[in-house]
This record gives C-alpha cells, structure tokens and sequence, in this order.
C-alpha cells in the first residue's frame, strides 16, 4: 500500500454489497472508505472484516456533508 492513493469509496448502505466489492479488490494497492449510511447499519464489523484482510480504511462518518448523504445517512 505504500504509495497507492487509491481509495475506493464503499457508498453503500447495505454492507454485503460493499463488502462484494471489497472482497474482488486488493488491499496491496488500494484503501477503502466507509461512509455513514452503512456504518449507521452495520456497526464496525464490515470494517473489522476490511481490516482483517489487510485493508487500509477511512472512516467518513461526519454529518456535516452535503444533504443528500446526511439523508441516507438518517434514514438508515
């Protein structure tokens, strides 16, 4: 990882889609990113699972962000 700037963003509310997606990337050359919707839903334990293999992982979890996340974020 060291090196990459390459974060993908998990946008996702429901964790197993995110979680999909994480599992086909590689934690040797990419971050992830999770956001407030699917942390709301979840918890840490998709995030618990992106570290145990390897990912480097941003927590967005800020509500001051533009409507429409906050939105998700809330309905969640």
């Amino acid at each position: 990882m060291a090196g990459s700037k390459v974060i993908i963003a998990l946008d996702f509310a429901n964790p197993m889609r995110a979680l999909a997606l994480a599992d086909r990337l590689d934690p040797r050359v990419c971050a992830l990113k999770v956001g407030q919707e699917m942390f709301v839903v979840a918890g840490p334990e998709p995030v618990r699972w992106m570290v145990q293999r390897g990912f480097r992982v941003f927590l967005d979890l800020k509500f001051h962000d533009i409507p429409n996340t906050v939105a998700q974020a809330c309905a969640a």
